[in-house]
């Protein structure tokens, strides 16, 4: 999308207003405004202000989007900042933090009109893996490559070592994959090298780095771990294949130690032994990942057409057009004709939007059905099959005309976690009380009929909002993790105060701390039974069944010292 004009907002509660739009889509049905404009970080900065009080930032997916805004990279993808119907900013605060921080305007599409409630239900997706990516544009052994971009990534980021390491920018993957075809030659030439002891990623991350800096000297590394008996003892490549062979080293450890190799070899420096100390320990403090003399990584690479690329940006495209549409289930079906080829639907997300088109809890959130230049559905997939599934309809931005590269932008974030307007507290109390809301559905409102394990957002937040005492039992789950799973204890203690209220605040008080209570008495007996399943990883099911059982052998216990006659 693109345009240019100044952008700005009025003061006071009431809704954003843009002094200049550069397309208005209003359907009547819904109060949805669509508006497509250049946003200034000044204007940025202003929406910010407003954001959801839940909302977050994540440092991470800023810097990566800023820096794709600045060197030119960043992709219109048709995805909008999302406004409530109160001017609260839903949806687009990793956006809008970037355009600041890079001091880069970017063209945008903007919904307003949104219910506020509709919050909990944006961003509920699975996020979308770059083999997911390659899959339907038929790349060979698209799971290999796409392990192989990954690591080539960490490894520019220096997070090799880091098991959490953070998600790379598909943009620059998305540059890498069109200006070169150097990692499908590293890829190819390592699969044809079945014998060699050194793994595949390992040799594969190997052969593209070192094919970068110097193909002979790295097939020389290669060739010698593979056939070491051709070498002399003392051969960087012979010393490797001694280190394969003492086993126990992982991937990214065998990495360090080839890279370690393959300097060598570039410096022509004789080596008796080849160590990389990972952790400090008895041999010596942590040594930094090794850095591979003369690769320069893969912005070297990614900017390789130089002035073909910065031509081809410039080229005037045809603008992206938006527009509200009530999408029954026949328009579903002719949509989903044009879907990308390959593309695998998660049955169990189908089916949580579908039940919530069957029962009325469908909100139109502001996220769009997106299809590319070209005609094919590039993201929505799941909720057409949603309609289609349920026989409903659904209102829902529908934004034509995006660039192909547009694809591998979505679904790039982490699900949002589900949090319950009623709810207050740190990050892990909101997610102890979806995973006590979700317990609940599970054993009290599935059907037979409903496959998935985990409920919809939509539900989730409405068993918050119905049963706000889950939310106020956080505290006693808490306390309780030596027992059992702060979801099964928080659970358990709601059905069990639910069975009787009068009784149970006592069970729950003596089950928690185990005073004054006499030898043999049933409380004392469920404690040791708890912290043994909790030992023992014992499952949800499993405990909440003893926590239970422990319940109705205590009220049998009560009833019985009621009956008997007194002394």
């Amino acid at each position: 999308m693109s345009g240019a004009g100044a952008t700005q907002m009025s003061g006071g509660n009431e809704p954003f207003r843009w002094q200049r739009a550069l397309r208005q889509d209003v359907l009547p049905e819904t109060s949805l405004r669509l508006r497509q404009l250049r946003l200034e970080p000044a204007a940025a900065a202003l929406m910010l202000d407003s954001q959801h009080a839940q909302a977050r930032r994540i440092d991470t997916t800023v810097r990566a989007y800023a820096e794709a805004m600045r060197e030119g990279r960043w992709v219109a993808n048709g995805m909008p900042l999302i406004l409530s119907q109160q001017g609260v900013l839903l949806d687009g605060v990793q956006r809008l933090a970037a355009c600041v921080e890079a001091e880069t305007p970017f063209d945008t599409l903007i919904v307003e009109g949104v219910e506020d409630a509709a919050f909990h239900t944006i961003d509920q997706h699975r996020p979308r893996s770059l083999s997911g990516i390659l899959r339907p544009r038929g790349v060979v052994n698209h799971h290999l490559l796409a392990n192989l971009l990954m690591r080539l990534v960490r490894y520019d980021e220096g997070n090799m070592t880091k098991p959490l390491a953070p998600r790379a920018s598909w943009t620059q993957l998305e540059q890498l994959l069109a200006n070169t075809d150097a990692h499908r030659k590293a890829l190819a030439q390592s699969l044809a090298m079945p014998g060699s002891p050194l793994p595949e990623p390992v040799r594969t991350m190997i052969l593209f780095m070192g094919h970068q800096v110097n193909p002979g000297l790295t097939d020389r590394l290669l060739h010698a771990v593979q056939y070491p008996a051709q070498w002399p003892p003392h051969e960087p490549g012979v010393l490797l294949r001694h280190e394969i062979e003492r086993g126990g080293l992982s991937n990214s450890h065998l990495i360090a130690l080839s890279i370690k190799a393959l300097n060598a070899l570039l410096r022509s420096e004789p080596l008796r032994r080849l160590t990389w100390v990972e952790r400090a320990g008895p041999q010596g403090p942590a040594e930094p990942f090794p850095e591979l003399d003369g690769y320069r990584g893969l912005a070297a690479l990614t900017g390789a057409r130089g002035d073909d690329s910065d031509a081809h940006g410039e080229e005037e495209l045809p603008q992206a057009e938006a527009r509200v549409e009530a999408i029954d289930a026949s328009m579903a079906m002719r949509y989903l004709r044009m879907n990308v080829a390959g593309r695998r639907p998660v049955k169990s997300h189908v089916d949580a939007l579908a039940r919530d088109i069957r029962r009325g809890r469908w909100m139109t959130n502001g996220q769009p059905i997106c299809f590319s230049r070209s005609g094919l559905l590039i993201n929505g997939q799941h909720r057409l099959l949603a309609v289609i599934a349920a026989q409903g309809q659904i209102m829902a931005p529908v934004v034509r005309g995006l660039p192909e590269e547009a694809y591998a932008t979505y679904d790039a974030q982490p699900r949002r976690l589900v949090r319950s307007q009623v709810a207050e507290g740190n990050f892990g109390d909101q997610a102890l009380a979806v995973a006590m809301a979700n317990l609940l559905w599970r054993l009290e409102r599935k059907t037979p009929a409903i496959r998935s394990k985990r409920a919809a957002a939509t539900e989730i937040h409405e068993i918050l909002t119905q049963n706000p005492r889950l939310l106020e039992l956080r505290g006693f789950a808490r306390k309780m993790v030596e027992y059992g799973r702060s979801s099964v204890m928080g659970y358990g203690a709601y059905v069990i105060e639910r069975d009787d209220p009068k009784l149970a605040p006592a069970f729950l008080n003596a089950l928690a701390t185990g005073a004054d209570l006499p030898a043999g008495h049933p409380i004392l007996a469920l404690r040791r039974g708890l912290q043994k399943l909790r030992r023992d990883n014992a499952s949800q099911a499993d405990q909440l069944s003893a926590l239970l059982a422990g319940w109705r052998q205590y009220k049998a216990h009560q009833a019985s010292e009621k009956a008997r006659p007194p002394r």
